[in-house]
């Protein structure tokens, strides 16, 4: 990425958390350039559109400019939804709640053991996922190669894991529900903080509103909510 794109991301790191974290995965194959705000696009599973747009008034004139040259956009604020859609209509669109770890804030260790996830596992977290609508086997394969990963094994069965995302942010968590209640998911939860900390990275979770388990445990490993995004495919 040029450097005067990066500095700008920069100056603003926690809006723009998913946007540095995609693009230090992935390559950066175009960008528009509207006043201070920004679209930049980068192939992972879709052609992902990726908005910074610190100033609203901007958003319009950016859209123009870039022409629709994809229809699926991440890094979605609510207020953008109308002008996205003045000329299109939603396909899907995937809404969460981000959050993220302050650097003030400390994880301790679980005590629980767990270990790295390779590509023999692909398949069984594919089939044991709620969003194959959003994913697929060559996504999760790319994901563990790419990314930290971690797993929790009992009776020599995978009971529990997690990974990242193409943006970085910690997602995939899944325990087979006959292991649930067991502290699985936080020890998978603290293991993934820690990996994402030891290598001087940020910590940014996004999950949907209504899983309140989830943002309850996400509160309680001390992260705060950020803002609502959206992943959203246009027709």
């Amino acid at each position: 990425m040029q450097a005067d794109l990066l500095n700008h991301l920069q100056s603003n790191p926690i809006s723009n958390m998913p946007v540095l974290g995609f693009f230090e995965n992935y390559p950066l194959d175009k960008h528009v350039v509207y006043n201070k705000s920004l679209i930049l696009i980068g192939t992972s599973d879709y052609s992902w559109a990726y908005l910074s747009v610190p100033e609203p008034n901007d958003l319009d004139s950016l859209l123009e400019k870039f022409g629709f040259e994809s229809l699926y956009f991440a890094n979605v604020e609510e207020w953008m939804i109308p002008q996205l859609t003045r000329n299109h209509r939603i396909e899907w669109k995937l809404l969460t709640n981000r959050y993220y770890l302050p650097e003030e804030i400390e994880v301790e260790p679980t005590d629980k053991a767990s270990g790295p996830l390779d590509s023999s596992h692909v398949g069984y977290i594919y089939q044991n996922s709620a969003y194959k609508d959003f994913t697929s086997e060559l996504y999760i394969s790319e994901r563990i190669a790419r990314d930290i990963s971690a797993g929790i094994w009992l009776d020599d069965k995978l009971v529990g894991w997690g990974l990242t995302h193409d943006d970085g942010s910690l997602g995939f968590l899944n325990v087979m529900s006959e292991y649930r209640g067991k502290g699985i998911g936080e020890a998978i939860f603290r293991t993934l903080i820690r990996g994402k900390l030891e290598n001087q990275k940020p910590v940014f979770v996004n999950v949907e509103p209504q899983n309140k388990q989830s943002i309850n445990l996400l509160k309680k490993l001390g992260l705060e909510f950020d803002r609502a995004v959206s992943w959203v495919k246009l027709a």
